[in-house]
């Protein structure tokens, strides 16, 4: 794909990803507020030519009473899926997709600026979903953008979609797109992180310990640090799990069991995220959640309301031959001059695509490189302006090499 003018093509990354952050689009438990960026989403679109088409969940009347709907009483209304087609309608096809929701804004006071600011501040775009997931949404229609000025026709077809639902809702955006008829070769999408190319993900849920009754500070101090030790101690148990090859090197191999502590409206609790492996045994799995619960916190764990997340993630996973994993995996070599890093991600709802409607996904995105503060889900998130530029260069040179291949 040619870049005759990146600068131009950088700045307007940028400036639609700063525009972006300052629409707020978070989703959460009571559901979500993704329509007012997805009418940009929308025009956008339009406005590069393509084919594009909304639905609301409520068009998908088996939607709510699928096994993968996560939270089918939240509110659904007034929260779109847009979808965007190039190339010729009947003609191969691969879809290319974001998620256009980002987190709540988890502590609130730990923020040092406002977490819609949309500015570049030393170097980098400040504000929440900056990497996640305002950078995808931003290099979609950057590539629509380069592919409308091109001046030959494409002989293969390009989907866009832009998601809803994906933080707070396990698989629904994917699932919705399932329900929807997408049907296409292969999906990139554009949520990963640190330019690695994605091939899977783990699985896995989450339980959320809440106080019945208000603790005192000291006392969760001490139930947090027993809380911590217990994760610890369950998850270097769970190390060999992962030596699979494509497994091997997942970032959570050594904490598949972690501890986070939270607050909202109605005050501290504790989040304790687990993930899974294929062919892990749930029943199995959760028995050793819940002794290593009652291990580390004895008869004070009746002080706390635990909640299971429901529906699970499923582990997934592509080949390492897949078409679009090469396309993927040489743009990461012309823009970086490095050999590709081919891993796994942790929790995804990429697995509705690949598991359930046999479109094999592979992630890709810059997302932060930072730890803590600055993260993607951190208090002050930000995302470097280099690694966005990068980011987006690789995601516009994968896609040009499936359309070329």
């Amino acid at each position: 794909m040619a870049f005759e003018t990146d600068e131009h093509y950088q700045a307007s990354l940028i400036d639609d990803v700063c525009q972006f952050v300052r629409i707020p689009s978070r989703s959460g438990p009571a559901g979500g507020e993704e329509a007012a960026i997805q009418a940009v989403v929308e025009q956008r679109m339009r406005e590069l030519d393509a084919r594009v088409h909304t639905f609301q969940p409520a068009d998908m009347p088996d939607f709510l009473h699928h096994p993968l709907c996560s939270g089918p009483n939240r509110q659904y209304a007034n929260r779109p899926t847009v979808i965007g087609e190039l190339g010729p309608p009947d003609a191969p096809a691969l879809l290319v997709l974001a998620h256009s929701d980002t987190v709540p804004i988890f502590d609130p006071d730990q923020w040092t600026f406002d977490p819609f600011l949309g500015e570049v501040r030393d170097g980098a775009i400040c504000g929440l979903g900056a990497s996640d997931d305002k950078w995808g949404t931003a290099t979609m229609l950057g590539i629509m953008r380069i592919l409308r000025q091109r001046s030959r026709p494409l002989s293969k077809r390009l989907i866009f979609a832009s998601t809803i639902d994906e933080e707070s809702g396990v698989g629904n955006g994917a699932l919705l797109l399932h329900l929807a008829g997408i049907r296409a070769q292969a999906a990139l999408y554009l949520d990963g992180y640190s330019m690695h190319v994605l091939l899977g993900n783990l699985g896995g849920s989450s339980i959320d310990l809440r106080p019945k009754t208000p603790i005192a500070d000291g006392t969760l101090r001490q139930h947090a640090r027993a809380l911590n030790t217990g994760c610890e101690t369950l998850s270097l148990s769970r190390q060999a799990l992962f030596d699979g090859s494509l497994f091997r090197d997942n970032a959570r191999r050594d904490c598949s069991v972690a501890l986070y502590q939270r607050r909202d409206d109605r005050g501290p609790y504790f989040h304790v995220a687990f993930y899974s492996l294929p062919g892990e045994n749930r029943k199995t799995y959760c028995r050793e959640l819940q002794a290593m619960l009652r291990d580390s916190l004895g008869q004070a764990l009746d002080r706390y309301d635990a909640t299971w997340r429901e529906p699970w993630f499923e582990p997934a996973s592509v080949p390492t031959d897949t078409p679009l994993v090469s396309c993927l995996a040489d743009a990461v070599r012309t823009i970086t001059n490095q050999p590709p890093v081919l891993t796994t991600i942790s929790k995804q709802d990429a697995f509705v695509l690949t598991n359930h409607a046999r479109i094999p996904t592979v992630s890709f995105g810059p997302q932060s490189r930072l730890t803590g503060r600055g993260a993607f889900h951190q208090p002050d998130e930000c995302l470097d302006v280099h690694e966005a530029w990068n980011g987006f260069r690789i995601a516009a040179n994968a896609v040009d090499n499936w359309l070329e291949s």
